[in-house]
């Protein structure tokens, strides 16, 4: 067979072109091309894994003991409450190590709280409650301030 001027369908590259070469060592720095492996081992901070809920409750009113053994059974360690409907500004244990720390309104109405396992009890800092509808708990997590909000807002078309 006979070549002519024409590339053939079975002509393979050259191989001064490169692309049987094997890949240039990478640059002293890290930088660069990609290289095998890591120049050095990430380290990553420790993690914690906390499990978080927001419900909105309807109403509170019966229902705290049933409330900690649904958070128990699904291992939840902050819960955020909305329409709690109680009335005051206190905070109580409500049974499986949790405590409820809550804000209401003083006809019953609105009202949020925020929930806490046991391990985070003693870390609290400082609970500022705003309204019947909003409530912020500062609570120490490994080190770390954390602000704990809960909030409720109605509806569009409530006359609240």
């Amino acid at each position: 067979m006979e070549r002519t001027g024409k590339s053939v369908a079975t002509d393979r590259a050259p191989p001064q072109n490169g692309a049987q070469e094997i890949r240039p060592t990478p640059v002293a720095s890290g930088q660069g091309l990609p290289c095998m492996g890591r120049t050095r081992p990430k380290t990553r901070a420790p993690t914690r894994k906390i499990r978080f809920a927001s419900l909105n409750i309807g109403t509170l009113t019966g229902r705290a003991r049933e409330l900690a053994d649904v958070l128990l059974r699904r291992k939840v360690a902050v819960a955020f409450l909305q329409e709690t409907r109680w009335k005051g500004r206190r905070s109580r244990l409500i049974g499986n190590g949790y405590k409820l720390i809550y804000t209401g309104a003083a006809g019953g109405e609105n009202g949020v709280a925020v929930v806490l396992s046991e391990e985070f009890q003693d870390a609290v800092l400082e609970v500022k409650r705003y309204s019947d509808r909003l409530m912020v708990v500062s609570v120490l997590i490994d080190g770390v301030v954390t602000h704990l909000i809960s909030a409720y807002a109605p509806q569009v078309g409530c006359n609240d």
